[in-house]
C-alpha cells in the first residue's frame, strides 16, 4: 500500500474546501440575484464561456490531433446540436489520429 505525503493531502483538503466554499457562496449569492430576462441570458451562455476558456489555450499549443479533434467536435455540434456527440467525436478523432496518424 502506498503511503500519501502529509503535504499533498492537506493541499487536497483546502482545494476540497475552496471548491466547497465557492460552490455554497455562488448558491447563496445567486439567491439575492433578480432573475431578469437578461441574467438568464447571462446564466445560458456560461457554460459555453466556461468550455471555450477551457479549450481556447489547448487549441493554440496543441498537436494536430488536437486540432483534427476540435474540427470534428464543431462539425458534429454543427450537425447534432448535441454537446455529447460532439465530446464523443472530439476523442475520437483525436485518439485515432494519435494512434494511426503519426
Amino acid at each position: 500500500m502506498t503511503s500519501v505525503d502529509p503535504q499533498t493531502l492537506l493541499a487536497i483538503l483546502v482545494m476540497a474546501a475552496a471548491t466547497m466554499f465557492n460552490r455554497a457562496s455562488g448558491f447563496f449569492l445567486m439567491r439575492l440575484v433578480p432573475l431578469t430576462p437578461r441574467v438568464h441570458k447571462i446564466l445560458d451562455c456560461l457554460p459555453g464561456a466556461v468550455l471555450v476558456a477551457i479549450v481556447a489555450p489547448t487549441a493554440v499549443h496543441g498537436d494536430l490531433a488536437m486540432a483534427a479533434g476540435l474540427l470534428a467536435a464543431f462539425v458534429v455540434t454543427r450537425l447534432t446540436r448535441s454537446d455529447f456527440f460532439a465530446v464523443l467525436a472530439a476523442v475520437a478523432v483525436a485518439a485515432g489520429w494519435r494512434a494511426f496518424g503519426s
